[in-house]
């Protein structure tokens, strides 16, 4: 067969959860001697024409097609927000793509900085569908289902009123934001209804508006599009079917993950305990809560806390972490590794904490660390709790308790045999790249 891969990024310059499990499942395809190629999108420079927003490269003997999208007009659309769901111009290519490569099936990881008219195009075409979600992105517009106050969030209500004041919170003014965010949920569902029907139709926020309403309900039209959806949580089920994706497209089915050697685990001879932080630096995976969690802990509590993440990409963030760090010793910022070395990361580590304060769905890392026998300590929330079991495999705490995570930690510290219990019990969970024989299946 021919199969095609989408995902938002990718390799070399993007190597977080989805990217490999992308690359992950092409490479187990190819080894059962299938064709792959993949599209992906790319956070392009602005001042791009569009001649230039298409290129073609190959990582490890797959050949990758990206799309370098930024948040501009394009072709012959100037709705950017429009474009962030559906890009014609991107489509148009798309396309011509797919009739050139002809793919049997067409598996998306992630639509981001592609667009779901990716669906559109492989739907006139009569190539079936299938998607495994890695985010929340079908159901909103910021990927998490996190609003800026970090409460969280179902996905967009009836009016539209919450997504449209989370946008107005991220691209306007603080001051703008504030006086705009206090007006009732009746007010701005009158504005969000009158400019859908005309009113305003002179301004520059308009259509803005129109699309950010829109967005919704041609995602759920999309969604209902594809063949199979595959959910790796059951909280991806439920909440892509309360926001409208028929149940009878779902097949439930975890993360594989490419099956790795355990390395020999050695304790640490001067007996600290050695807590790890595998993911990307940004607020919402919650580093933060970790460093502030170890600087509560007194001295009495041997540990080393390795951090591992991109420094790059949110320097502001990254900053607030070397603040709170204070330069203590115990902590360090390790930058990142070839993913085949993660055998060797978790043979030196006791525990992996993932304190994520978003739903998440299932990082990966948190299956390597149990491929690993590693326990995991992580947020009472979401996919993490599908697959943490608490004082079985390992611990859960309450979503950003500070104190709740130093006390999970220490406890951890100072009782080593539950620690060895909570090694023992670490799930190997089943290891199954073979997306196209599952696909196949789905389709049947």
């Amino acid at each position: 067969m021919r199969v095609l891969l989408t995902t938002h990024v990718f390799l070399p310059d993007y190597s977080s959860g989805t990217e490999i499990l992308t690359l992950n499942t092409a490479r187990e395809l190819q080894r059962l001697g299938h064709e792959v190629e993949i599209c992906t999108g790319f956070p392009a420079r602005p001042g791009l024409a569009d001649s230039q927003r298409f290129d073609t490269y190959e990582y490890e003997g797959i050949q990758v097609h990206r799309f370098l999208h930024d948040a501009a007009p394009m072709g012959e659309q100037s709705n950017v927000a429009e474009a962030e769901y559906n890009n014609l111009f991107f489509a148009r290519w798309f396309r011509g793509y797919l009739e050139q490569f002809k793919p049997n099936i067409a598996h998306f990881f992630h639509l981001g900085l592609l667009s779901a008219s990716a669906i559109d195009a492989c739907h006139e075409l009569g190539i079936p569908t299938v998607m495994t979600p890695t985010d929340f992105w079908l159901i909103c517009p910021n990927n998490q289902l996190r609003l800026p106050d970090n409460s969280l969030c179902k996905g967009p209500d009836r009016d539209g009123v919450n997504c449209m004041k989370h946008a107005v919170s991220n691209n306007q003014p603080p001051s703008v934001a504030r006086i705009f965010n206090r007006l009732p949920h009746g007010a701005v569902a009158t504005m969000i209804w009158g400019i859908n029907r005309g009113a305003f139709s002179g301004s520059w926020f308009s259509p803005m508006v129109r699309a950010l309403y829109q967005r919704a309900g041609f995602l759920r039209e999309r969604m209902n599009k594809l063949d199979r959806v595959i959910v790796p949580t059951r909280l991806m089920e439920d909440m892509l079917v309360t926001n409208g994706l028929s149940p009878d497209k779902v097949v439930f089915s975890r993360f594989g993950i490419r099956p790795t050697t355990p390395e020999a685990h050695e304790p640490d001879v001067a007996g600290k305990i050695r807590i790890g932080f595998i993911g990307g630096l940004s607020e919402h995976k919650g580093a933060h809560l970790l460093i502030s969690a170890a600087r509560l802990l007194p001295e009495t509590v041997s540990l080393e806390l390795k951090i591992y993440g991109r420094t790059d990409l949110y320097p502001e963030y990254f900053e607030k972490l070397l603040r709170l760090a204070d330069a203590d010793q115990r902590i360090r910022f390790c930058g990142t590794f070839p993913n085949e070395q993660i055998g060797k990361i978790f043979a030196e580590l006791d525990v992996l904490v993932v304190p994520s304060i978003w739903y998440e769905n299932t990082p990966l890392v948190i299956y390597s660390a149990q491929a690993a026998g590693c326990p995991v300590i992580a947020s009472n929330l979401g996919g993490m709790a599908e697959v943490v079991e608490h004082e079985k495999n390992g611990l859960l705490f309450e979503v950003g308790d500070v104190a709740g995570l130093a006390s999970a930690i220490e406890r951890l510290a100072r009782d080593r045999e539950l620690l060895r219990q909570l090694v023992a019990n670490a799930i190997r969970p089943e290891i199954n790249l073979r997306l196209c024989d599952r696909v196949a299946n789905c389709l049947r």
